[in-house]
Order: structure tokens, then sequence, then C-alpha cells
């Protein structure tokens, strides 16, 4: 009886131990850093670029970055797929790029109304041109934006962009003496990051005249 007891003890702990490691969080946003590898800047910039573009599109990109796990990247990244049920109800067109930083490994599911467009072996060659030699030099928000950019463009129908637009990732404002021909792409990373800093301003002075309302008593609590 005592066995039997220790036997169930042994494995009600094992079980808890695995769904408290393997425990999914709640999805917030489309970019989550599980690892600290983003500025916040650079979190603003991604979430805001695939906010929009699942606004004109309704196809929904959610990028997950996590230290490790004890799961294997690819179940840890399909558990992450099934449990966020990414894309829409509907039109079931999400995709999960899963990144374990300690393993070296990154893993994209695709939900089933895009594996049309984004079969294995164009994923595969999604993430060999633009991910791979970025996550070698540890550059995480150039390789991710870039590999995001490339599903973008393949999911529209297009072709993915150029490899050297992974020289053309802003990372500070060019000369003004430069003759170097800005992107379109760069104007429109500019203009977000400029969009995010504007709504947090706003946001701010919004929360400082409500502030200097309450300390002169015109808004109530």
């Amino acid at each position: 009886m005592k066995k039997i007891l220790f036997t169930v003890i042994l494995n009600l702990c094992f079980i808890l131990s695995v769904f408290a490691t393997s425990e999914i969080p709640i999805a917030k946003g489309h970019v989550h850093d599980f690892a600290n590898k983003l500025s916040q800047t650079e979190k603003d910039t991604l979430n805001v670029l695939l906010k929009m573009y699942y606004q004109r599109t309704t196809a929904k990109i959610a990028v997950v970055i996590e230290q490790d796990s004890d799961e294997e990247p690819f179940d840890r990244s399909l558990k992450y797929a099934r449990t966020w049920k990414v894309g829409t109800k509907d039109s079931n067109n999400g995709i999960v790029f899963y990144i374990n930083v300690n393993k070296h490994k990154a893993f994209v599911q695709i939900a089933n109304k895009l594996q049309g467009v984004l079969p294995d072996g164009k994923t595969g060659e999604i993430l060999r041109t633009y991910w791979v030699p970025n996550a070698k030099m540890d550059e995480y928000y150039k390789g991710i934006f870039t590999t995001v950019t490339a599903f973008m463009s393949v999911v529209e129908g297009k072709e993915p962009p150029p490899v050297d637009i992974q020289n053309q990732v802003p990372r500070e404002p060019a000369n003004a003496d430069s003759s170097f021909q800005i992107p379109f792409f760069v104007h429109l990373i500019a203009f977000i990051i400029i969009a995010v800093q504007i709504y947090s301003l706003r946001y701010d002075l919004r929360g400082s005249k409500k502030l200097k309302q309450i300390e002169k008593g015109e808004l109530r609590l």
C-alpha cells in the first residue's frame, strides 16, 4: 500500500513539474521577448509593424523569444501556436516565429490557410536567408525584422525583399550630407518609430493634464 501511494505521489509531482515548466503565458501583442534580446524601442517598432499588417491583411504574426525550455524547440513552438491560436478564427491564417536562444533553434508554425503560400521549403529558405546569418552575429532585431518582412511579402504574393535589406535596417539617423538613397521601407520604419513616440508622448501629456486637474480638484478619481 505504501509503495502504491509513493508511486502515485511521485507521478503526480512529475506531472505538476512538467506543467509548471511548459505553461504557455497569455499572449499580449505580437512580440514576446522573454529572453530580453530586444530593446523597448525595437519591440515597439515590431509590434506596430505587425499590428498594421494584421489590420490590413488579417494575417497575424507572433514572435516568441525564449532563453530556453525543457521541451524540444519544435514542440514548444507548436504548443504556442495551438494555445494562442494565432490568426482570425475564420481565416486560420496565423504565423508563430519561435526562437530558443540557448539551443540556437528557430521554428515557424504556419496555420493551414497559409501553408499554400508558405510551405516548409519556402519557410526554411526564408530562415536560412534572413534569420540564420543575423542570429550567428547575435543581431536579433535585424534578423527578426528581415524575416517577418519576408513572410509578409510572400503572404501578399510578392517576392521577398533583397538580401541586402539586412544592411539597411536603420540603427541611427543617416548623416545629412550622405548621398545614400534611403529605401522606402526605411522611411516606413522611421514613420512607425515616430508614431510610437508620438503616441507615448500624448499618453504622458494626458496623464500629466489629468494629474493637474486632480490636484486642483477639477477631476475626481
